[in-house]
């Protein structure tokens, strides 16, 4: 009984076989067409048999080598499938999501949740504000704001929001007894710099009854660009903050800061769960989607979309 043949050896007969091409064998191997033959010359020697025939400047099976193929092909198929299996196990389970934020903050307060149930994935975050794209392969998912026009993604909206204005408590106290809108306007008003921006002057005309006022005119003094310093400067008594529900949400509930007045966004901005559409979800990105499908409903209840918002 012969010894069994190596392994690069029936590789390379798996490619003759099934291009009946040595040129195209030693293309798809990567190898030279001189090298292709020896291989071929070599398991022939080994098996006693001759397995492939020329016919002129073409190659084909012998009827020996055409029983033989069908059998090292499927190996090979077996073969690779099992490397994959193994490649799989071995891989680090990992998922990679990219938020916006502000709601980088509730996301790292609801980890441990996830993590309870799947203890066995790690996750990493990215706190970015930056237009998620199909070429960024180091993150798997993405939670953004906007209007859900992400080219070469797929985009699943789950939240809208409400933009909320808020004021430190201590500051509320000092106005005790004075009309709400009419002291708030007597206020330090912290500038906002968000997309939504129409929705935030449509809040801020109902609030106080003018058409006229918007929130470039208001926070002519002070001017903070990131939306969480903007709810530091307004819990710290430095003025009137105009924000997101979602955001504003956590010192709401703790009352480090009250609620003026609230009103539902207009525009179509909406949260987005974001993913490639030509990059297959790994089981372990598809698992914390299906969470934070879950989660996010959860805790914000009042916010979920309804098939009349879509």
């Amino acid at each position: 009984m012969p010894s069994f043949p190596s392994m690069n050896a029936l590789r390379v007969f798996a490619a003759v076989g099934k291009y009946q091409s040595i040129q195209q064998a030693a293309k798809t191997l990567h190898i030279s067409e001189s090298a292709v033959s020896q291989q071929i010359k070599n398991l022939e020697e080994r098996l006693q048999v001759q397995l492939i025939e020329r016919v002129g400047r073409t190659i084909k099976l012998t009827e020996k080598g055409a029983l033989f193929y069908p059998f090292i092909d499927n190996g090979m198929v077996c073969f690779t499938e099992g490397l994959d299996a193994l490649e799989t196990l071995n891989r680090e389970k990992l998922v990679t999501i990219s938020v916006i934020p502000s709601m980088a903050k509730w996301l790292i307060h609801r980890l441990p949740d996830f993590k309870k149930f799947h203890p066995e994935i790690r996750v990493r975050v990215h706190s970015s504000n930056i237009p998620t794209n199909e070429t960024n392969t180091e993150v798997d998912l993405s939670l953004r704001f906007g209007l859900g026009n992400y080219p070469g993604m797929t985009t699943t909206p789950i939240l809208h929001d409400k933009i909320v204005i808020v004021v430190a408590p201590s500051l509320l106290a000092e106005g005790a007894g004075i009309n709400l809108s009419e002291y708030a306007l007597s206020l330090p008003w912290l500038g906002y710099h968000a997309k939504d921006i129409e929705d935030v002057n449509q809040a801020i005309q109902r609030f106080t009854d003018d058409k006229t006022q918007n929130i470039s005119k208001l926070a002519s003094k002070i001017d903070v660009h990131d939306a969480i310093f903007v709810l530091e400067a307004a819990i710290s008594g430095q003025g009137v903050a105009v924000t997101k529900h979602t955001l504003a949400l956590p010192y709401l509930t703790s009352s480090k800061l009250h609620c003026l007045f609230e009103m539902p966004t207009f525009t179509a901005f909406r949260y987005f769960i974001v993913h490639p559409k030509k990059r297959p979800l790994s089981v372990e990105a598809e698992t914390f989607q299906n969470w934070l499908m879950t989660a996010l409903p959860e805790d914000f209840p009042e916010l979920v979309l309804r098939s009349v918002d879509l």
